[in-house]
């Protein structure tokens, strides 16, 4: 159930009551004064899946001119009438609802802007300092879930500005996400970290995450309630690859700022993708000819996201895997050796397929070659042995 407040001319009184009273029992009415003109204020609760159609009915009205018809959804708990059942509140939102949420969300207050900037920095640090509950922090602080779900409503209703206008927020937030966390790295000393390589851990998973998440994303943006927890998971999508942006451009690693820029454009694509079909399956759809004109035009825009979707998808699964088979060998290397030498190892080094390991005491090299992980083209450069 939702609470409406209608205003309407004051001669427009009986035939929009006539309207009213076709999809609700409980209406009430009251004079007021607007730009000094008297208007009529009604009332009226509606169940949440009728108010599209009151709309529309509302607004065919030949008596009632451009400008002068202004309609306000309330919220409401329930409606309790004697003899009938209770109508709980619905949590889900009608299309007129959506469609202004999605004009409200498609861009950032001050405040939204400079957590967006915080997040990125946070996240930074948390790569850097491979804590992934840092990590996490920042995902929860980064409100960059609202213009990408608006840019994907927008292409089911068919609103060209208002799909210009969230992309460009979008496309502005991923800026300054990498600018700033770019920024907050030149102060502090870089490796690679575990949780950088576990953000871009190369594999199929990764975009079928970005596309679950994107469709969870309208889920829950047409409930209206836990856009908290959408706008964590599409932080997980786009917060962190953004974030190790920075990182591999502090690292002049640009294979790594790449491959990381390249799975942030996936995902805010596959948001994008994702979203609109959701928003289609719901049942979304333009609410006039015009509109509808205008969503078949805009049609292209889903087409070439998806292209591109495919084709960075390659690049993200080849560059991912080459820069993460190094790693992995050398954390399997350093696993080995720790489990062979115990404490009597000093260091181990992996270099161009080379291992390199110092240790203290006697130590059998052709056994500690056997012990390597099979597969692994490994040799053995220099065993040193140190005794006090």
């Amino acid at each position: 159930m939702r609470q409406l407040q209608v205003t309407v001319p004051k001669g427009s009184k009986d035939i929009t009551k006539e309207v009213l009273e076709d999809y609700s029992s409980d209406i009430s009415s009251s004079e007021a004064e607007k730009n000094e003109e008297k208007v009529i204020e009604f009332t009226a609760t509606v169940d949440s899946d009728e108010i599209d159609e009151l709309t529309e009915d509302l607004k065919s009205l030949d008596d009632i001119d451009v400008g002068e018809l202004s309609i306000r959804v309330l919220e409401q708990e329930s409606l309790i009438q004697k003899g009938q059942k209770t109508k709980g509140s619905s949590s889900e939102l009608s299309q007129e609802e959506l469609y202004s949420k999605a004009q409200e969300f498609s861009g950032f207050s001050r405040p939204q802007w400079g957590l967006i900037g915080l997040s990125s920095a946070i996240a930074a640090y948390g790569i850097a300092l491979d804590n992934v509950i840092v990590v996490i922090g920042a995902m929860m602080l980064a409100p960059m879930l609202s213009p990408f779900v608006s840019a994907a409503l927008s292409l089911a209703v068919g609103d060209k500005q208002l799909l210009k206008g969230s992309l460009l927020a979008g496309v502005e937030s991923i800026v300054i996400a990498v600018i700033v966390s770019t920024a907050a790295l030149t102060i502090i000393p870089l490796n690679r970290t575990a949780v950088l390589d576990m953000i871009i851990a190369p594999g199929f998973p990764t975009i079928m995450l970005s596309l679950l998440v994107g469709a969870a994303a309208a889920l829950t943006f047409t409930t209206g309630l836990r856009d908290q927890i959408a706008g964590v998971a599409v932080a997980i999508a786009l917060v962190p690859p953004l974030a190790a942006v920075g990182v591999g451009l502090n690292l002049q690693d640009y294979y790594l700022a790449a491959q990381s820029a390249s799975i942030a454009l996936q995902n805010a694509l596959s948001i994008i993708v994702a979203g609109f079909a959701a928003f289609k399956i719901l049942g979304v759809k333009p609410s006039t000819y015009y509109k509808k004109k205008e969503a078949e035009k805009l049609r292209p825009v889903v087409t070439a996201a998806i292209v591109i979707m495919f084709v960075v998808s390659v690049p993200i699964t080849f560059i991912s895997y080459q820069s993460h088979e190094p790693y992995s060998i050398q954390k399997d290397v350093e696993k080995t050796a720790g489990n062979f030498f115990g404490e009597d190892l000093v260091s181990v080094s992996l270099d161009n397929s080379k291992v390199r390991a110092l240790v203290v005491g006697n130590h059998s090299e052709q056994e500690f070659r056997q012990r390597l992980p099979e597969g692994l083209e490994v040799n053995i450069v220099e065993l040193q042995s140190y005794r006090e």
